[in-house]
């Protein structure tokens, strides 16, 4: 990540301004163009290596900045995530890219002569249980964590929130988007923006696919209830008409025991009636779900209710969200895939700025972890790793209090100077991720083997779909 500019009218050291670029290429990976009119200032004339670190890149409080390079200490992030559950796929890839943004974070502390400091992780399996969420969260915080990235749910994340809050603990999410945890000055961020945003991609994508009716079935949680609301509410500005919304059980699903029965009979009678108005070509399946996607497609195929029914019901593709987009278990194995790939699926996710430096994580990913692909839960947990990282040393303590004060700090202030794998790190007050567009993944047959692939782009400025493959 980059850091801010100098404040204006501050000129950089000739004779340090090597080692700044040097330190500044290590941070974000990429060359010219990255923003070099800020790579070196503040660097006094008789620097050491860790104050021309501290005093290039950390202007905000580079004594503590020092201070902490010759503390000798090891800085624990914590991460809430989940590794046995429904969003289990998309969390493995979270864990494994924050160990390379460890070892990235050390290499540059190391090389810019901070030697006396080093940052870990410490991973707690909460398997999007409430409960666990808290004790996970309250372990780490005993243990000395003062930054936690994750929960990777927004139910969890709720339900948390007011001990971090009340205990001065820094959360930090990749994949969080619930609308009702847009709140200002709170211990919670957000590197993906909040699901009102989603809800209009998603809306805009029905009516470009030709609906005028959709039937939401949704996980009934606190991410799936806000999504829901909003898509409905943007697809009904739009002109559109939605079935009465179909919930289920979250818990079970996440637990594995539910059957999906009462869930589909509800999806059979809300389509025939949306049907027999609009007809069957302008009815919209919107599935707002994790992982359990997959238990309920094979229930669906092999659903036998009554003669109206006629799997997979619309002649338009099933749309999907960011719960399932790229999720590989929801395509394991090939004959459940094969099952995805009729609906299609075209699900939205944010859409990560790409960059060089995305590459470069990419490349490096994929030799470490060869059976598995860096998803934007993987993208956006390196960069919370590093979000963690730089802004203890901006705090010049691992201290929440301190580090809180320098994320709002840096909203007001320095906000989109940091760039990431994600890209341009800007916020909105309530913490979360300024939109920008999303993309659309939907599943398709290559060389008999069902995959996920791009179908498109969503514009947040335009609110315009461009396809590069249309479901």
């Amino acid at each position: 990540m980059q850091t801010q500019p100098p404040p204006a009218g501050s000129k950089p050291n000739p004779r340090t301004v090597s080692l700044a670029i040097a330190i500044i290429l290590l941070v974000v990976g990429i060359g010219a163009g990255a923003g070099g009119t800020y790579l070196a200032t503040h660097l006094p004339s008789t620097a050491t290596s860790t104050n021309a670190l501290c005093y290039s890149l950390f202007v905000t409080n580079p004594t503590g900045c020092v201070s902490l390079c010759t503390s000798g200490k090891t800085v624990t992030i914590g991460e809430l995530l989940d590794l046995s559950s429904s969003l289990a796929d998309q969390g493995t890839r979270a864990k494994d890219s924050s160990v390379l943004a460890i070892n990235d974070i050390n290499s540059l502390l190391s090389s810019g002569g901070c030697t006396g400091l080093k940052f870990a992780t410490a991973v707690v399996d909460y398997g999007l249980r409430n409960a666990d969420g808290l004790s996970g969260l309250q372990s780490l915080a005993s243990s000395g964590a003062q930054v936690v990235v994750g929960p990777l749910n927004s139910g969890t994340a709720q339900y948390i929130l007011s001990y971090a809050d009340s205990n001065h603990i820094i959360m930090i999410s990749p994949s969080s988007t619930a609308t009702t945890l847009a709140i200002s000055n709170d211990y919670f961020y957000r590197t993906v923006p909040n699901d009102i945003n989603q809800g209009k991609a998603d809306a805009r994508m029905f009516v470009n696919r030709g609906a005028t009716d959709v039937v939401i079935v949704q996980r009934h949680d606190t991410y799936g209830d806000g999504l829901a609301n909003a898509t409905r509410d943007s697809f009904i500005a739009l002109g559109g008409h939605v079935e009465p919304i179909i919930r289920y059980d979250a818990t079970a699903a996440d637990a594995g025991t539910l059957d999906f029965t009462a869930t589909l009979n509800a999806l059979n009678t809300e389509f025939n009636t949306g049907a027999g108005t609009y007809g069957v070509a302008k009815v919209a399946i919107y599935v707002i779900a994790f992982e359990e996607f997959s238990q309920m497609i094979i229930k669906a195929s092999s659903y036998t209710s009554g003669s109206t029914y006629n799997y997979p019901w619309s002649t338009l593709p099933w749309f999907g969200t960011d719960g399932q987009a790229d999720d590989a278990k929801i395509i394991t194995p090939t004959s459940t895939g094969n099952l995805v790939a009729q609906v299609k699926l075209a699900s939205t996710v944010f859409a990560a700025t790409n960059n060089t430096k995305t590459q470069a994580l990419f490349s490096e990913f994929a030799s470490k972890y060869p059976t598995q692909t860096c998803d934007s839960y993987c993208l956006g947990a390196y960069d919370d790793v590093w979000l963690g990282a730089m802004a203890t040393i901006q705090a010049g303590s691992n201290n929440g209090t301190a580090i809180q004060a320098y994320l709002q700090q840096y909203i007001s202030t320095y906000n989109g100077s940091l760039f990431g794998v994600t890209g341009s790190m800007s916020f909105q007050a309530s913490g979360d991720r300024t939109p920008t567009a999303y993309l659309i993944e939907k599943v398709v047959i290559q060389s008999g083997t069902p995959k996920w692939v791009n179908a498109g782009t969503w514009d947040y400025t335009t609110d315009t779909i461009t396809w590069t493959s249309v479901p």
